[in-house]
């Protein structure tokens, strides 16, 4: 259960390679560099976060962001008890229906020491199948090994063993770049929408092939009654957003809570 959604303007504060020094108390942090042995040891790591992170409860999350043909983004970065993302995880589709899935970044110091895709992939022959593949990295993120395992349904993926694959480095920037709204994931004001007794705040960066992302507006503040005055000589300002994570019944959607103009 997500016990806290960190609204995105406090995001950089928990980002990879996060400098903030402005409380006495960072001060007193160290940077803790783990130096691995083995897989093995990696391995074993990778429990300790899952636990770290389950027992902090705390999450920084992305925005939802999609492309007309479906391509869909969405991250959330798991926190320790100190606010620290220790494991970054990417949602993803890539609109064709053909590959979909979710990637995990499990972090060393702020680079990744292991990943692992979890995706559903459609070959040639309309043929569906479920990938498991996990590759692991050095202290300057230089892989050093892959292995997979597939199987036709997620349900069997467990039965199956890894086996050696070629090397197949994967890089986060794209997903800290939709944790942050950053590049082709900025937050410029789209529009709005109306849809039966709710309206919605459409944000995205000023490409017309561009990711989007709605926001219901349950309320008007400042920066909405602004844009409400004259949408279109808005379009295309940059904004900064707050926001939650509203689940109905297992559909999850997103809320506004506040905004202002970028600087």
């Amino acid at each position: 259960m997500k016990k806290y959604i960190f609204p995105i303007l406090l995001i950089g504060l928990v980002s990879c390679g996060s400098d903030h020094t402005d409380k006495p108390a960072d001060k007193e942090k160290k940077v803790i560099v783990k130096h691995f042995k083995n897989e093995a040891e990696m391995d074993e790591h990778v429990l300790q976060l899952k636990k770290i992170t389950e027992a902090s409860g705390m999450i920084a999350n992305s925005l939802h962001y999609e492309k007309g043909d479906g391509t869909m983004i969405e991250v959330i970065g798991h926190l320790d008890s100190t606010n620290v993302i220790q494991i970054l995880e990417e949602q993803f589709s890539d609109g064709n229906g053909k590959t979909n899935g979710t990637r995990f970044y499990y972090l060393n110091n702020g680079k990744p020491f292991m990943t692992q895709e979890l995706i559903d992939q459609t070959d040639g022959t309309n043929e569906t199948v479920f990938m498991d593949r996990i590759s692991y990295y050095d202290e300057k993120g230089k892989i050093i090994k892959t292995k997979e395992r597939s199987a036709s349904f997620q349900d069997d993926i467990n039965k199956e063993k890894y086996k050696p694959a070629p090397l197949h480095p994967i890089k986060m920037d794209r997903a800290m770049d939709a944790l942050n709204s950053e590049k082709e994931f900025s937050t410029t004001f789209q529009g709005f929408v109306h849809q039966d007794i709710f309206s919605y705040l459409i944000l995205g960066p000023n490409d017309p092939n561009g990711f989007t992302t709605a926001l219901r507006l349950d309320y008007k503040d400042q920066l909405i009654n602004i844009l409400y005055s004259d949408p279109d000589k808005y379009l295309g300002a940059k904004v900064k957003v707050n926001f939650e994570v509203h689940d109905d019944r297992g559909f999850e959607f997103q809320v506004y809570a506040g905004g202002k103009f970028a600087d």
